[in-house]
């Protein structure tokens, strides 16, 4: 089973987590630009600082890993252009205002934080997190300071060879790229590993196309820059949020149309295995049939034998016991196999889930009390299910026969319901050897079983009836033992 993400309360960053120290790489270039500061232009700087901090929250996720911040992106890389290093410090600080403002409106939902910025809003509200996040946002601010430090002095090399604008800028943003290639970052922040999956979301294609769009987007602000003054650059930069919202609306409709693809997928592949296991039972049922009358034969004489000769030849007698005992485990194995081929259509009524499930149990006893086997049961006496009581009944009862046959004498298994938020829980527990590691993968499969006598089709039937519930069958390890559960819904 999966790990839960753990849970930090501290609002800094936890301690010992590998990565966090760089965010120390960052502080010396933020600091490094207030060199270049000029006291007379701090009311550009503050409307530069202020303007990226209000497109911090604006992001689109392109794909899993993959977020852009392409508001954010055009208006610092334009920023560079007109404030050389100061960009920054004014950077740096702009982020921790954007960050800021993130927490705000993702708390009251206004705009809802997506990937590492949800990851670390929860975490400063002190909730859940995925730990590797930490790293993670340590690098890509990291990574953005020093992308910041490389189109600088891209702009700088340019200005000294007395490049035109739309020159200078084409040759930064291509350095910054090349530079972001060479990076040697691995994992999820890896620039290739991102690079690749835009490829393979959206095309081969987009990534130079994402490329000329923002070096478009950038001249676009640095000329609004140049003839607007700062009141033209904030205007200029703040009206490309509407061309953010319009891509971010055609990226989330092709996110749907992906999801609901895979989902259509997944029926089908479903639709296509119940055909086939369809066909088999179909198949399966009218040769059971055949083969069962005859048995029905074979006991019938059985018994005639039995009744006939008596008292000798003892020799006799027991060969006729041999053929009761084959006749049964045949007629056993045919009633599982006709069980799994019949019809899933439900006949549901509401029902006890405490009275449904002592049935089970008391069905049980039997066959746990010959084995030496105690079998509890709680659950709670006034919730009502609609099911299908003969299907559950089935379901549950295979559960209980395989707890029950893997159980050592004078061992416990353990029957416990609850209901919570319109759906209820039933979980089977044994203490047996668990289940072993070669079967783990296809274990709710038909025929899938490790018994010597067994035909592994009781758990295969429990999952399908469940299914047909709407339900799912899940199982977990347990020490010792192994927990099955069953999760059905319409618990009033």
């Amino acid at each position: 089973m999966p790990s839960a993400p753990v849970s930090w309360t501290a609002r800094a960053a936890p301690p010992g987590v590998p990565g966090s120290w760089l965010r120390w790489v960052h502080v010396p270039l933020a600091a490094a630009g207030l060199l270049w500061l000029d006291p007379a232009a701090w009311s550009r700087y503050l409307t530069v600082t202020l303007v990226l901090a209000l497109e911090w929250p604006f992001c689109i996720r392109l794909t899993e890993g993959v977020e852009v911040y392409m508001p954010v992106m055009w208006t610092s890389a334009a920023a560079a252009y007109l404030l050389g290093p100061a960009i920054l410090p004014l950077f740096w600080t702009a982020a921790l205002l954007g960050f800021a403002l993130v927490v705000l409106l993702d708390g009251v939902g206004v705009v809802p934080a997506v990937g590492l910025a949800a990851e670390s809003a929860r975490r400063w509200r002190g909730q859940s997190f995925a730990l590797e996040s930490v790293t993670d946002g340590d690098i890509r601010h990291s990574f953005n300071m020093a992308e910041h430090a490389v189109r600088v002095t891209a702009i700088a090399l340019c200005g000294r060879v007395h490049l035109p604008l739309p020159v200078t800028i084409l040759v930064a943003e291509s350095v910054v790229v090349a530079g972001r290639h060479l990076a040697p970052i691995s994992g999820r922040m890896a620039p290739s590993r991102a690079w690749g999956r835009i490829a393979g979301a959206l095309g081969p294609d987009m990534p130079v196309v994402t490329l000329l769009l923002h070096v478009v987007m950038v001249s676009f602000l640095v000329l609004a820059a140049r003839h607007g003054g700062t009141p033209g650059f904030a205007t200029a930069s703040l009206s490309t949020l509407t061309l953010h919202a319009i891509l971010k609306r055609l990226n989330d409709t092709r996110l749907e149309s992906e999801r609901r693809r895979e989902e259509l997928a997944s029926m089908q592949g479903e639709l296509d295995r119940r055909q086939r296991l369809a066909t088999i039972g179909q198949t399966a049922a009218t040769v059971f049939h055949q083969v069962g009358r005859h048995h029905g034969a074979i006991g019938m004489y059985a018994h005639l034998l039995d009744r006939t000769v008596a008292p000798e030849p003892a020799g006799v007698r027991a060969h006729a016991a041999r053929i009761l005992t084959s006749v049964e485990e045949a007629n056993h194995v045919i009633g599982e196999l006709l069980r799994f081929s019949q019809d899933r259509a439900l006949n549901l009524y509401p029902h006890p889930l405490a009275g449904l499930l002592a049935e089970c149990v008391a069905e049980c006893a039997t066959r746990a009390d010959a084995r030496g086997v105690e079998v509890s049961l709680r659950a709670p006496p006034d919730v009502v299910v609609s099911l299908d009581k003969h299907k559950v009944k089935q379901a549950i009862g295979n559960l209980l026969d395989n707890a029950v046959d893997v159980s050592a004498r004078g061992s416990r298994v353990d029957v416990d319901a609850v209901a919570h938020d319109g759906r209820v829980c039933i979980s089977v527990r044994d203490r047996g050897p668990g289940v072993a590691a070669a079967i783990r993968e296809r274990l709710f499969t038909p025929f899938a079983t490790t018994k010597p006598d067994g035909i592994g089709l009781g758990l295969a039937l429990a999952r399908e009836l469940v299914h047909a519930h709407g339900g799912t069958l899940e199982w977990q390890p347990a020490e010792p033992g192994t927990v099955f559960v069953v999760s059905l819904p319409g618990a009033g």
